[in-house]
């Protein structure tokens, strides 16, 4: 197996092979090194598969302060008026979420990358190659050959693999070779991010802890300091719009963070990148023997944290399906079910992400008054505020987005005609329909019941089920992984309404039922990609 690519979606894909036990190579342009990270959040669904990966205790305790609030903050200027804001507790405060083991967590692409680069390392099967680039490939029925090049001392290597996969990125080279387009409103403006160094930058300017400052101007919402290491006094000034022109050169940095704070202040900046916000997807995710993931396929606003975390979902869906495959249990379509699942959650996410950012741009102006004391400019001040707060807070609040995901219309789901529960991002409703996350629920032994879940498919059995003994034949006589888990207890049976209920490896539901079909070797057939056609 050989991945393309060695950021926070490559690597994800590399420890899931490894986990499973799949041999794969990681080739990676760069050092690896992460300066100016891209991303700075980890959901709730990320932290899920950290967790079955074994480093969810070392995301949690990265060196993001566990006391720092997270809070989402308006202002008119950091030296100014505070508008509102959109309080989200420290991790140390937070209170039991009741849809999930794990909480979301503010981790810098700066300590995420490493922890899964030693992840990767640890594991046998997976070799990582840094300052090796991919110079051609070309795949044929039974596999991938590639040139790849070390950067270091000029040397190439043929390698020959059975797949290829690449994370290579928003302008990613594998996706051109394969001829792929991408469909969508394509770029929707032109920021720039700007990376600062300042010791106590809020207490300078007697403003409460928050995580995202959004200063509001005559302009409207024109951008955000979003602080990224608290103890190092890291931030990151984004400009919202510099103009398709704009160069590093004549971006004028001081003004901009002047604007932001208030007044002038000496900083230490640490590096600037000017970059396309864009939204789009690609028209497929894979061709023959090459697949794609993370932004090689979905290129999304950041608004709402779902970029990095919508390639970690491409990754596990695509890492079980590939290791069976391998195996030989997987069925000659299962691979094909990736591009059928996980590019609908690509147009749902680009869709939510770039919702989120045009209520931001549309804001519309702001009063010049707002910036004058007294009565008049104090209710400009709060009703400004509420209107912050109720239109932008809800990217803020997005347990929905993050675990509510569903395979609708999966070729290797069995659809149980039950309708489909709301999919809205600030709420999320616990659902066992069949290509919906299966639901977290606490067992009396301390596990989470998803905690069962990863190896192969897993058969629950709740109170009341009849005899499985077939369907455990069916899939040992095809080789899938199947273990059955008898669960007795009635709080664990409630949100998942029958009596059997399939687990994917991903932690997925394939199907559901209170009693075994006829054809129990069909319905293996259908879980693992090899349905039988009718009349064959």
């Amino acid at each position: 197996m050989l991945i393309v690519g060695g950021g926070p979606v490559g690597l994800a894909l590399a420890v899931e092979l490894g986990w499973r036990g799949v041999g794969c190579l990681l080739v990676e342009q760069t050092d690896g090194t992460i300066t100016t990270p891209k991303m700075n959040e980890v959901n709730v669904r990320t932290m899920e598969f950290c967790r079955r990966w074994g480093i969810a205790g070392e995301v949690q305790n990265c060196p993001f302060p566990a006391d720092y609030p997270l809070d989402a903050v308006f202002v008119t200027t950091l030296a100014g008026y505070e508008l509102g804001r959109v309080p989200r507790p420290a991790r140390s405060a937070a209170q039991p979420d009741p849809f999930s083991p794990m909480r979301f967590q503010a981790c810098s692409q700066i300590w995420f990358d490493p922890i899964l680069q030693n992840c990767a390392r640890a594991l046998p099967s997976v070799k990582l190659r840094y300052r090796h680039r991919l110079k051609h490939f070309e795949q044929s029925r039974d596999g991938i050959a590639a040139d790849v090049v070390d950067l270091s001392t000029g040397a190439r290597q043929r390698i020959e693999a059975a797949y290829l996969v690449g994370c290579d990125g928003a302008n990613s080279d594998i996706r051109a070779a394969l001829g792929i387009d991408l469909v969508g409103a394509g770029t929707i403006s032109h920021p720039a991010h700007m990376f600062f160094r300042t010791p106590n930058l809020l207490e300078r300017f007697g403003r409460a802890p928050g995580t995202f400052f959004f200063p509001v101007g005559n302009g409207g919402v024109w951008g955000n300091l979003r602080v990224i290491d608290p103890v190092n006094g890291i931030w990151r000034l984004m400009v919202d719009e510099v103009g398709s022109a704009a160069t590093p050169e004549s971006i004028d940095k001081d003004a901009c963070l002047r604007r932001a704070l208030g007044r002038d202040i000496e900083v230490e900046w640490l590096g600037l990148s000017i970059w396309h916000r864009r939204s789009l997807v690609a028209e497929r995710y894979s061709r023959g023997r090459v697949f794609l993931a993370g932004d090689a396929v979905h290129q999304l606003p950041p608004t709402g944290a779902l970029g990095m975390n919508s390639g970690i979902g491409d990754a596990v869906d695509l890492g079980w399906k590939l290791a069976a495959t391998l195996a030989g249990w997987g069925g000659a379509s299962l691979l094909d079910s990736y591009d059928a699942e996980r590019r609908p959650v690509g147009v749902r996410n680009v869709k939510m992400a770039t919702s989120f950012y045009l209520n931001i741009e549309d804001f519309g102006e702001v009063d010049a008054d707002i910036e004058r004391d007294g009565p008049a400019g104090n209710r400009l001040r709060r009703e400004l505020g509420e209107r912050l707060t109720r239109s932008i807070g809800p990217e803020f609040r997005t347990i929905g987005l993050q675990i509510g995901y569903r395979y609708e219309e999966s070729p290797i789901c069995v659809p149980d005609g039950t309708p489909a529960p709301p999919d809205t991002a600030e709420t999320y409703t616990p659902s066992a329909r069949p290509g919906a996350r299966a639901p977290h629920v606490w067992l009396r032994d301390g596990r989470s019941i998803i905690d069962l879940f990863g190896r192969g498919f897993v058969l629950l059995r709740f109170a009341g089920a009849p005899p499985t003994d077939g369907l455990v034949a069916a899939a040992a006589a095809r080789g899938v992984p199947l273990a059955v888990a008898a669960v007795n207890e009635p709080e664990a049976a409630q949100p998942y309404e029958s009596k059997l209920v399939l687990v994917r490896p991903d932690g997925h539901i394939a199907c559901r039922g209170n009693s075994v079909p006829a054809d129990q070797a069909y319905l293996i057939d259908q879980v693992r990609g090899a349905a039988r056609i009718a009349g064959q």
